[in-house]
């Protein structure tokens, strides 16, 4: 075997040995990440992305305002989670229940109604909203949604899916009632939206 050979068999054997590594490294990595989940009412502030305490927080640059600020006397808080996973990108999920008075919902109603809702139709599968009134929605077409629902009586919920790369490696069902998310939402790791915009990315 002459030297030529010899030197670019070694060097292709490099390269693969280095490929196996980096493989064996990200799924080290995405196994010691751990799910993260809050639910204590009491540190509703630190977990929203304008938590200035806590950088994890930063939720992708995706606007939390729909969400209250602070919580207040006239909200009965029914349920509440946060959950947070980085196993290489960060992900986060989260919902409010909230029931208010009638003067409060009122108030809380048409602030949210006010926001400047994006499109949020076809992304990740969605469809019109059925199962809820929405009232504010933050969509992005790459990182997810914020946004408000409502029983049009004295029921918000507050919710949402944040993430990058078209999927959750979080498996997001086991986290929130499925009637909590936006009609027709699919992030899964196989998801027909993803599959799309890979292709208009030019990544398949």
């Amino acid at each position: 075997m002459n030297k030529v050979i010899k030197t670019l068999l070694i060097a292709a054997s490099g390269i693969a040995l280095s490929s196996v590594l980096v493989t064996v490294s990200i799924y080290a990595v995405s196994k010691a990440a751990k799910v993260e989940v809050y639910d204590d009412i009491s540190h509703y502030s630190d977990y929203l992305a304008s938590a200035d305490n806590n950088s994890k927080w930063y939720k992708w640059g995706m606007d939390e305002s729909i969400w209250p600020d602070t919580l207040t006397d006239d909200m009965e808080v029914l349920d509440y989670k946060m959950v947070y996973y980085d196993p290489w990108d960060a992900q986060y999920m989260g919902y409010l229940a909230v029931d208010y008075t009638p003067e409060g919902y009122a108030a809380e109603a048409e602030r949210l109604k006010g926001y400047a809702s994006t499109e949020y139709i076809g992304n990740y599968g969605v469809t019109e909203e059925k199962t809820y009134e929405l009232l504010a929605v933050n969509a992005d077409p790459y990182s997810g949604f914020v946004y408000a629902l409502t029983d049009g009586r004295s029921r918000i919920i507050y919710a949402e899916q944040i993430f990058c790369n078209y999927f959750m490696d979080l498996d997001y069902e086991q986290y929130i009632p499925s009637e909590y998310l936006l009609d027709g939402f699919d992030a899964s790791v196989d998801n027909p939206y993803k599959e799309q915009m890979d292709k208009k990315d030019g990544i398949k």
